[in-house]
C-alpha cells in the first residue's frame, strides 16, 4: 500500500494455521503482520506494543476468552484501533450487541475469498488513516489556535502602548495650543516697551547699563524663540523663520 504511515496489524485465532494464512495475506500487501494465539495473549501485545495498531483481525470461536471479549477490551486499551471481527457462524442478537456497543467494525465470514479479506484490510487501514490524519489537523489547528491567540496578545499590548503614546501627544498638543490661543490674544509688544517697562522697574539702580540690558533682552527672547521652535517641531508643527 502506497501510504505514508506503517501499520501493523493484530491477527489473534487459537488455529495458528488460520492466524499464519493471514499473515502472509498482509505480508504480500506490504503490511507487518503481528500474530497471537489467544485473546489474553492479544491482550498483552497490545498494552506492550511501541503504538497502537492499526488493526486487529480477531477471530470468534476461541477457547478460553471468544473474539467479542477480546475486541471489547481491546476497545478500551486502544480506542482507535480498528477492529474485525471473524466467525463461521454466529447468533445474529450477539453480532448486534457487539456492533451496537462499538466492538467491531466489521465481521468476515468463514470460508472468506482471499481477495475479499484483502480489500476488507484495505478498507480498515484507510479508515485508520483518516483517523491519524484528524488527529493530525487536530493538533495542528491546536498550534495555530495557540499562535494566533499570541499574536492577539501581543496586539492589544502594542495597541495599547499605541493608545498611550497618542493621549500623552494629544496632551502635549492641547498645552502647545492653548500657549498659542493665549500668545494670540495679547496685543503685540515691541521690544521698546520692554526695555522701558525694564527701566521703569530698574530706577533708583545706579549704573544701568541700558545697552547691556537690550542685549540680555534680545538673547533671551532668540532662546525663547529656539525652545519653542524646537518643541513645536517635534510635535508636527513648523514655525516660520524669524
Amino acid at each position: 500500500m502506497g501510504s505514508e504511515y506503517q501499520h501493523k496489524v493484530l491477527v489473534v485465532d487459537d488455529e495458528k494455521q488460520i492466524g499464519k494464512t493471514i499473515c502472509r495475506l498482509l505480508k504480500q500487501i506490504k503490511i507487518d503482520p503481528v500474530f497471537a494465539d489467544s485473546g489474553e495473549s492479544g491482550l498483552k501485545k497490545i498494552k506492550k506494543a511501541n503504538k497502537p495498531f492499526s488493526l486487529i483481525i480477531s477471530d470468534q470461536k476461541m477457547d478460553g476468552m471468544e473474539g467479542t471479549t477480546f475486541l471489547e477490551y481491546a476497545k478500551k486499551i486502544t480506542p482507535n484501533t480498528i477492529r474485525f471481527l471473524i466467525t463461521g457462524y454466529m447468533e445474529m442478537e450477539t453480532l448486534i450487541k457487539a456492533v451496537n456497543k462499538g466492538s467491531i467494525h466489521k465481521y468476515i465470514a468463514k470460508p472468506w475469498e482471499n481477495d475479499d479479506l484483502i480489500k476488507a484490510i484495505h478498507s480498515g487501514i484507510m479508515l485508520y488513516e483518516l483517523f491519524l490524519e484528524e488527529k493530525k489537523l487536530v493538533q495542528l489547528s491546536k498550534k495555530q489556535n495557540t499562535k494566533l491567540y499570541d499574536l492577539s496578545s501581543e496586539l492589544m499590548e502594542a495597541t495599547k502602548d499605541h493608545n498611550k503614546q497618542i493621549q500623552e501627544l494629544d496632551h502635549e498638543i492641547h498645552k502647545i495650543d492653548e500657549s498659542i490661543k493665549d500668545i494670540s490674544s495679547r496685543d503685540s509688544i515691541s521690544s521698546n516697551i520692554v526695555i522701558k517697562e525694564i527701566e521703569n522697574n530698574a530706577k533708583g539702580v545706579q549704573n544701568i547699563d541700558i545697552k547691556k540690558l537690550e542685549n540680555i533682552f534680545s538673547t533671551t527672547i532668540s532662546e525663547l524663540y529656539s525652545q519653542f521652535k524646537d518643541l513645536s517641531n517635534r510635535n508636527g508643527f513648523e514655525m516660520p523663520d524669524k
